[in-house]
């Protein structure tokens, strides 16, 4: 049998990173990775803010593709609202390259990264936890003190060990495209029932030369076409005319955060725990931040010998207390935006078209910490108050 002192089952960013600081802390840990190649399949916009790469200390060089200093969003009918231009606001990143980078990382801090790795089953065995993984046709035993799942959207370790589900799972579909012809600093989205009901679409330009982009949308529940039929729509958008699909991905991305991260010898993070910008769909910022949450608490836990679910429980508490309110008024600005119509979305846009406020978006718009914005801005435009009288009593708390 194999033996470990942490097993993270997962070699996506939050996975690698995890087993990055627990094998500087000089731990035995191991990275399953069900996939042959890291970063493949990708099923992220990889669009982040450079606090992505300051928390894994990766350099630009290599890996950001391009630099966005703004948005320009389409609304139902048609007009658009054009937002920032003057600073940076985001980065487009490579995200295999990323990927590969953080995971050549935990390596060079002593982790053992096993690819085509497929965790079968895991079970607790006192004093610890067993698992079985398959590697082609043989099937190995594992046994570790304690196991991390950073194992995705639809986590096996969530689901074996019976966690909470997330609230809410959002079905996307994207593509690689060249021969495109856009202003590089800018990202397009597009809202509205025709083109990503309950969610948006995007279009992400990946070069400097606006020349190559990534474009793609997500669903809610409220759609009445299949996935695909809203794809179609996005890429027969004026600005996309002439371009060339190269190659196409899909994913699910699980919202609202699990309320139960631990267990005994057990973690969750990442997707696997549903720790994902409702506004957005991105995870790796906040993937990350509870990761070295994560990473803290187990270190703790191992020079205490402590693996059981009432001190793992400080993980939660710890994750919870940095962003937990983030994520949880991003799902009450989700429900609002999630119900929408059409003709909302138009005059919300419309309102929100005047110098003035414009000016409040550019000035406190962030992409990571979207509650940011909402106060500032409900002050300036009161009329806006007639979406949010619900959403303003939970910001005050």
């Amino acid at each position: 049998m194999d033996e470990y002192d942490i097993a993270v089952v997962g070699g996506g960013p939050i996975g690698c990173y995890i087993a990055e600081q627990l094998a500087l802390k000089k731990r035995y840990v191991a990275v399953f990775e069900e996939h042959k190649t890291i970063g493949e399949p990708v099923h992220c916009a990889g669009l982040v803010t450079q606090r992505v790469l300051d928390i894994t200390k990766c350099s630009q060089d290599g890996i950001v593709q391009n630099t966005i200093y703004g948005a320009v969003i389409h609304s139902p009918a048609g007009s658009l609202l054009t937002i920032g231009g003057d600073n940076v606001h985001a980065l487009v990143i490579n995200r295999q390259k990323f990927d590969e980078h953080i995971a050549q990382k935990a390596q060079k801090a002593g982790a053992t990264i096993l690819l085509n790795h497929k965790v079968i089953t895991a079970k607790k065995q006192h004093p610890a936890l067993t698992l079985t993984i398959q590697h082609d046709t043989h099937l190995i035993p594992v046994h570790c003190q304690l196991l991390i799942g950073t194992d995705g959207a639809h986590s096996r370790i969530r689901g074996r060990f019976g966690f909470p589900q997330p609230s809410e799972m959002v079905h996307g579909i994207s593509a690689e495209l060249t021969d495109t012809t856009l202003d590089p600093k800018y990202v397009h989205i597009f809202v509205g029932s025709n083109i990503a009901p309950g969610f948006f679409a995007w279009v992400i330009p990946t070069n400097e030369h606006g020349t190559t982009a990534r474009v793609g949308l997500c669903i809610g529940k409220q759609h009445t076409h299949p996935l695909q039929y809203y794809f179609t729509t996005l890429i027969q958008q004026t600005l996309l005319q002439g371009a060339t699909i190269m190659k196409r991905f899909g994913g699910t991305i699980p919202l609202g955060p699990l309320k139960k991260t631990t267990a005994d010898h057990l973690m969750l993070v990442g997707d696997a725990a549903a720790q994902v910008k409702p506004t957005s769909g991105g995870g790796i910022y906040p993937g990350l931040l509870c990761a070295a949450h994560c990473s803290s608490i187990a270190e703790e836990a191992f020079q205490k010998q402590r693996f059981d679910e009432e001190f793992l429980q400080r993980y939660h508490a710890t994750w919870s207390k940095e962003i937990g309110r983030e994520l949880s008024l991003g799902m009450r600005f989700r429900s609002i935006f999630a119900h929408l119509t059409d003709s909302q979305f138009n005059k919300y846009l419309e309102k929100l078209n005047t110098p003035k406020t414009l000016g409040i978006i550019n000035t406190y718009g962030d992409i990571d910490y979207p509650s940011h914005l909402a106060f500032p801005l409900l002050k300036t435009a009161p009329s806006l108050l007639s979406l949010a009288p619900a959403m303003l009593k939970h910001i005050h708390k």
